[in-house]
């Protein structure tokens, strides 16, 4: 795992330099640009986590492997890492949403209206992975145990408010199930739902291109094939969960 996210990492920083040279800047580009930053800080607060936790710690005694520093950066970094992986969901929520839109326009979009409508759909994403993110922090607390040998340790435990003793699991399930939606079901329904009717709509179009829109039907073919291989791929590693 930690080699897959310094790779992951590297590569992300790549994409980001590319798609931010001047002949490749577009509205697109930039939701993708987006998308790799989420997936780096995601990849980026999961590293520290294995070093701590999985790498030369076997000379520490338990109350070292369990102390407050080390389970409350876990807890942090696993809000962090929940948090920027619901971002590069929704994010390529919209860039599917986005191209449905751009793909029924008729007419040249001015690139005001371009960037309105971008930030419209990205500033929607990342409040709906926000939002879905903070049932999780309020789920969680950490609580300190003494052991016979009397080493205190720091356990991350769930979260039941005293007044839900008649269901004490009402957070938890609340918070499970806000996730399964929000954070798998939903974004893989619309994913499936936008990029069907992009690609009907597409096929629609290419059935009166003329030749002065053959070069910008080209490029919009050259994007949608990269957003077609991040749909799949998202739908391959999200939908089994």
């Amino acid at each position: 795992s930690l080699v897959i996210c310094v790779c992951g990492i590297l590569t992300n920083i790549v994409s980001i330099v590319v798609l931010n040279m001047k002949e490749l800047r577009s509205s697109s580009n930039f939701i993708l640009t987006l998308m790799a930053i989420c997936d780096n800080i995601t990849m980026a607060s999961y590293i520290p986590q294995v070093l701590l936790f999985y790498v030369n710690n076997g000379s520490d005694s338990l109350s070292q492997y369990l102390s407050y520093n080390k389970v409350i950066y876990s807890l942090v970094a696993s809000q962090l890492t929940l948090a920027s992986h619901n971002a590069s969901v929704w994010l390529g929520v919209s860039l599917t949403i986005f191209r449905f839109l751009q793909s029924r326009s008729r007419h040249h979009i001015p690139k005001r209206t371009k960037n309105l409508q971008t930030a419209a759909v990205v500033c929607t994403a990342l409040v709906i992975s926000v939002a879905s993110s903070v049932p999780n922090t309020f789920a969680n607390r950490i609580e300190k145990f003494i052991l016979p040998d009397n080493q205190t340790i720091y356990i991350v435990t769930v979260n039941v408010p005293a007044v839900a003793t008649n269901n004490a699991h009402t957070l938890v399930d609340t918070n499970v199930l806000l996730y399964a939606i929000v954070g798998k079901l939903l974004p893989c329904f619309l994913m499936i739902l936008f990029i069907g009717a992009l690609v009907h709509s597409l096929h629609k179009r290419s059935q009166r291109f003329s030749f002065t829109t053959r070069k910008r039907s080209v490029m919009m073919g050259r994007t949608n094939r990269l957003l077609y291989a991040i749909v799949i791929l998202f739908l391959i590693t999200e939908l089994p969960q």
